[in-house]
Parts: structure tokens; C-alpha cells; sequence
């Protein structure tokens, strides 16, 4: 297969599941407030997987109407990465399930994990494949149910996540002037305390104690990810200068209406061109960004020959930018 010139989108889908859970409903739980949750994080409602859903079963319906809208059958797919942080299963892989669901045929699948900033990483790591002449067409899945992985005796962290799934189609192009333009990834686990999900297998506390559900620092958090927000914009605008394109619209990872507010404020940056629907769905990790991506382009406000800016950070800790012109 031969190396091409740009790697592009073709097709996007989203998926939510049909149980939406308002502020109101953790009243008779915790001690909150609608009005607490909303003015401390801009969410007002987020969605719920019920028992028979799961990453795989939302990431399965996001990847159908993705491909749809690209255009394709799933028998033009070639690989399927999954960003997750909640598998349906340690082994086999949620994107492995993705693909017999989609009856894609022996094609390769493997998730990832790299928290919020997970869909970034997998968008990349499909732009290698295709640009290394590997695939034609790869299927990147964002696919999360926080809701299982939630202590919903902890104000502090149950208002915040809900569950969904986006899905992108990316392809090989010889069009030098769209694509993927520009991409940024770091991580370090020196904080890795700030957030935490763990697992079957994660080593008991020197107490002998299991911890079975997220834990997370929201203070601390809060800092790094303004901070890391404000960092990814200067770089990606500069980037863009040089590139020789404007950026029309930011889609920032879906976590907290004050953060994304206070970096657009330090970047001067217009409001009315930042994707935020963390309102309607709250923090969904991986599937944040392409949630959000899918929602801007089925409304119209992402447009052929627009240039935008995904960014995301998230546990591990991780965080990353990618420009991507339509």
C-alpha cells in the first residue's frame, strides 16, 4: 500500500444511552444541590448506561453511524483502536468486540488507555498506521461507562462523569490542505494520585483495603488541567500561525465549564467558538472529545475547510493537542 499525503476525516458517530440522570436526582443521596453542581462545574444533566449497555454495545452503534456517514460498509475498515477506560472485559479488547459487532471481518482491533486524553492518542496512533501505508481506513472509538467505576457516596465525583461513545472514520488522502496537521501528546505519572480508576488486579493498600472506584483530587486536578489547557491552546495557535491557518473552533475534553472558561479567557480566544455540551452529558473520559466532535459537525458548526483544535488531558496524568483541518 502506498504512503499518502494526509490523513483525513471521513465520518463520525455518537452514542448515548437513553437514561438521563439530572442534578436532582442525586438530592435524596448526597448532600448537593442543582445549583452547587451547576456553578461549580456547568453540568445540569448526563446520561446513564442501563445493565444490558456497555462500552462495547455504545461503541458499536457510534461506529456504524460513523462509517455510514463516511460513507463506507464496515468491510472497508482495516483497524479499530478503542480508547477506554472501562473495558467490557480485561481480554478480549472492547475494540475486538467493536469489530465482531460490526462484522468487519479479521481486521486488526486493540483498545488503549490513556484516561480523557485516550481518543487523541488513538487518533494518532491511526494517523501512523495510515501514514506508514499499514491501513486505508482506520475506525477510532471513544467508549466509556464511568457510571460503573463511580462512588456514588462521594459528592465530589459522582455529579461529574456520564456515559457515551464517538466514533471517527479516518482514511488516506492525497489532499495536502486537509487532514491531520498537527498532533502533541505527553504524559507523566509522577501525579498519577490526582486520578486514579482501578482494577481486579490493583495491589491492596498497605491497609489491606480495596479501592473499587475512582478517586480523584478535584482541587489538584482542577489546577493542572487549567493550566495544561492554557499551555496546549498558546502552542497549537502558534502552530497554526505557522502552518498558515486560523482556528474556527476548539472542542476541548468535556470536564468542567470553569476550567475551559478560564483558559479561553487567558487565550483570549472567542467563547462562541468553543464546543461545550458537558451541560447535557457531563465528563465522558475517552469519549468526550468525539462526542462533542460528531455533535459539531451533524449541527454545522464544523464546516469543509475548517480548521479546529481537539484538546484533552486527563489521568495518567496524560494530555494532548491535535489540529485537524476538515
Amino acid at each position: 500500500m502506498s504512503r499518502p499525503a494526509s490523513v483525513v476525516l471521513r465520518g463520525t458517530g455518537s452514542c448515548l444511552p437513553d437514561r438521563i440522570v439530572r442534578n436532582e436526582d442525586f438530592l435524596s443521596t448526597i448532600d448537593t444541590t442543582d445549583e452547587w453542581i451547576r456553578t461549580r462545574t456547568g453540568i445540569r444533566e448526563r446520561r446513564f448506561a442501563s445493565a444490558d449497555e456497555s462500552s462495547a454495545s455504545l461503541g458499536i452503534i457510534a461506529s456504524q453511524r460513523a462509517i455510514e456517514q463516511a460513507g463506507m460498509t464496515p468491510a472497508d475498515i482495516d483497524l479499530i483502536i478503542c480508547a477506554t477506560i472501562t473495558p467490557d472485559l480485561m481480554c478480549p479488547s472492547t475494540a475486538n468486540l467493536i469489530q465482531t459487532g460490526l462484522r468487519c471481518g479479521q481486521i486488526p482491533s486493540f483498545d488503549i488507555l490513556a484516561a480523557c486524553t485516550g481518543y487523541l492518542y488513538a487518533m494518532s496512533i491511526a494517523e501512523q498506521f495510515i501514514r506508514n501505508g499499514a491501513a486505508k481506513n482506520v475506525l477510532v472509538v471513544g467508549a466509556e461507562v464511568v457510571s460503573r467505576v463511580t462512588d456514588f457516596t462521594d459528592r465530589n465525583t459522582c455529579i461529574l462523569f456520564g456515559d457515551g461513545a464517538g466514533a471517527a472514520v479516518l482514511s488516506a488522502s492525497d489532499d495536502l490542505e486537509t487532514g491531520l496537521r498537527y498532533s502533541r501528546l505527553y504524559s507523566d505519572a509522577e501525579k498519577q494520585h490526582l486520578i486514579q480508576v482501578p482494577g481486579r488486579v490493583t495491589t491492596p493498600a498497605a491497609d489491606g483495603s480495596i479501592v473499587k472506584y475512582l478517586q480523584m483530587n478535584g482541587r489538584e486536578v482542577f489546577r493542572f488541567a487549567v493550566s495544561t489547557l492554557i499551555g496546549l491552546m498558546q502552542d497549537a495557535l502558534k502552530e497554526a500561525e505557522k502552518l498558515g491557518t486560523t482556528i474556527e473552533l476548539v472542542i476541548p475534553h468535556q470536564v468542567n465549564q470553569r476550567i475551559i472558561d478560564s483558559a479561553m479567557e487567558h487565550t483570549s480566544f472567542p467563547v462562541d467558538r468553543v464546543v461545550v455540551n458537558l451541560d447535557r452529558y457531563g465528563n465522558t473520559s475517552a469519549a468526550s472529545v468525539p462526542m462533542a466532535l460528531d455533535e459539531a459537525l451533524r449541527q454545522g458548526r464544523a464546516k469543509s475547510g475548517d480548521t479546529i483544535l481537539l484538546v484533552a488531558f486527563g489521568g495518567g496524568l496524560t494530555w494532548g493537542s491535535m489540529l485537524l483541518t476538515l
